[in-house]
């Protein structure tokens, strides 16, 4: 049942501007177009974030669901001692982890499939993955995309959970070393550690996947 708002509670809601108390205060309450918002602003980052971890695009708009669940339904214990994109994402990562962890003890990685792509409900900005810029691609040019998307793919899958973490947080969304920190719940320190051994990583499976293609 919704509940009125109640405009003296924003004093509590510390650690985020006027604003986001106030959404925050709306979405306690639970009001069903604070909710419709919630999930149009974050749906389209946390399933890229899902996709990017698990590499499926079914188990990643399944565990989707499961993480605006766990939102929806935690939402009034929320503190406002971060800002709620933070805790936000500290809820999707527990989920997205624990998926992996269950997933990868019934199953290996498999080759991505040149047809699997990410698609989220949502408009994504360029930065999820290898996007052809001509409106009109030609064949050749949808053939080369989808292969650098699956060499991206499949390097991300080569890391350990913990880098893949950090270039998803970091190099595909965007986040600060403090918004990192903060997910995941590790010192800045690591997280610049992390990232320097993360990329060095990558860039060597991605000049792997480069090497082949030139033969």
């Amino acid at each position: 049942m919704r509940r009125e708002i109640a405009y003296n509670e924003l004093d509590r809601v510390s650690g985020v501007n006027a604003e986001e108390a106030l959404f925050v205060l709306r979405l306690k309450a639970n009001e069903d177009a604070a909710y419709d918002e919630l999930v149009r602003v974050y749906h389209a980052s946390i399933f890229h974030v899902a996709y990017r971890m698990l590499g499926d695009s079914a188990e990643a708009s399944d565990v989707v669901q499961e993480i605006f669940l766990k939102v929806f339904r935690n939402i009034g214990g929320f503190k406002g001692e971060a800002a709620l994109k933070t805790w936000i994402f500290k809820i999707a990562f527990s989920e997205i982890l624990n998926r992996l962890r269950w997933w990868k003890r019934r199953y290996r990685f498999s080759t991505v499939s040149l047809d699997e792509q990410p698609s989220g409900n949502g408009k994504g900005n360029g930065r999820h993955g290898c996007n052809v810029a001509d409106s009109k691609p030609t064949p050749d040019k949808v053939l080369e995309s989808k292969e650098q998307e699956t060499a991206i793919q499949q390097a991300l899958s080569r890391l350990s959970s913990d880098h893949r973490s950090i270039i998803v947080l970091r190099d595909i969304e965007g986040f600060s070393y403090s918004e990192i920190a903060d997910v995941l719940g590790v010192s800045i320190g690591t997280v610049k550690s992390r990232i320097a051994r993360a990329r060095s990583d990558l860039k060597k499976s991605l000049m792997r996947y480069l090497s082949v293609q030139r033969v």
